[in-house]
């Protein structure tokens, strides 16, 4: 959102310290040179292509399991933020966040040999953030609100059409959004559940629907107030939320358990928490600060890395996949 777009430009590297039990399973593969664009959204297509996108336009993708990486060019968009991809087969939908026009959604259905622009944002005080799909038909963008309304975009047709959704909430005083750290601030299940993570004004909220967006639950969450705070990325399959405040080293995290979200702390990391994944109860956590996981669903947790990281996500196979600033992708296998 535009309120941290220029927090969200500055990414810090770190002397790697990771825990002796996990050194041995954490993959180093940078992408390049120290100049190298930050990374900062990764998906996993059911094929096993993995895919990577941040800025100065940078799209890269790899078919052998992250051994070698091939970029993949959109034209004329060196200066965009691809701050969200999302991949099933050979089709991939990018998000470009940014003010305004440079707020835009492009797609590819030739694994990413040609690219369409499908969506520019009109409205000059636009800024989307996120978006995810239950399938490559059926999609759900989410932005910072316009008009006292929140903003989301729906696609029923594979992008075909976009169309700003009606049955949404209103949105709170003070310039509601979203953060567009890592692609994680929306998520949906693998029912017809979404969840929508705010922020950036007073009482960050949850935004919960189970009917595919047609209506809305709002929960508030005790995250920090504040223009930089929130939440920042939630996980729906296991009922987390993340996020807290930028400046403030407290790291904030809640989990529903029995209808009633419980706070975890002693994460280990400083600043908010930009990104999170799990896979069953192992639970991955990511910021500049560098990386967390709990193998026991937030009850401990352990550092696995002090590199800056700005998102995680996991394969079917227990490996988490995170990226981060200067083209970096590391992986870990939380079976082993």
């Amino acid at each position: 959102m535009k309120t941290i777009t220029t927090l969200f430009l500055i990414g810090t590297t770190m002397t790697c310290a990771v825990s002796a039990a996990n050194s041995e399973h954490l993959i180093e593969n940078n992408l390049g040179a120290e100049k190298s664009p930050r990374l900062q959204s990764l998906s996993i297509a059911d094929n096993g292509n993995i895919w990577a996108s941040g800025t100065k336009g940078l799209v890269v993708m790899s078919t052998d399991n992250g051994k070698t990486w091939h970029k993949k060019t959109v034209l004329n968009t060196q200066d965009m933020q691809f701050r969200d991809i999302w991949a099933q087969d050979n089709t991939v939908f990018l998000l470009a966040a940014g003010e305004g026009d440079k707020s835009r959604l492009y797609k590819t259905s030739d694994n990413g040999q040609s690219w369409n622009l499908q969506y520019t944002m009109n409205s000059p005080k636009g800024f989307i953030n996120c978006f995810d799909f239950w399938n490559k038909e059926h999609g759900i963008v989410f932005g910072d609100s316009i008009d006292d309304k929140v903003f989301m975009l729906e696609t029923k047709n594979g992008g075909k059409s976009w169309h700003q959704m009606t049955s949404v909430p209103l949105a709170q005083e003070g310039g509601e959004g979203g953060f567009s750290a890592s692609g994680s601030c929306v998520r949906i299940s693998e029912e017809d559940e979404v969840w929508i993570s705010t922020g950036a004004t007073k009482n960050a909220r949850l935004l919960r629907s189970t009917d595919y967006g047609q209506t809305w639950n709002s929960t508030p969450l005790p995250y920090p107030d504040g223009s930089t705070a929130g939440i920042f990325s939630a996980i729906p399959d296991s009922q987390w939320t993340f996020g807290g405040r930028m400046e403030n080293p407290v790291i904030t995290g809640y989990h529903l358990e029995q209808q009633q979200w419980k706070a975890t702390q002693n994460i280990g990391l400083k600043g908010a928490i930009y990104g999170s994944d799990s896979f069953g109860d192992n639970v991955i956590v990511v910021n500049p600060d560098g990386a967390s996981l709990s193998k026991d669903n937030g009850k401990s947790w352990q550092r696995i890395s002090a590199h800056s990281f700005w998102v995680v996500e996991f394969d079917n196979n227990g490996t988490a996949w995170l990226a981060g600033p200067q083209g970096r992708i590391n992986s870990i296998n939380v079976t082993k």
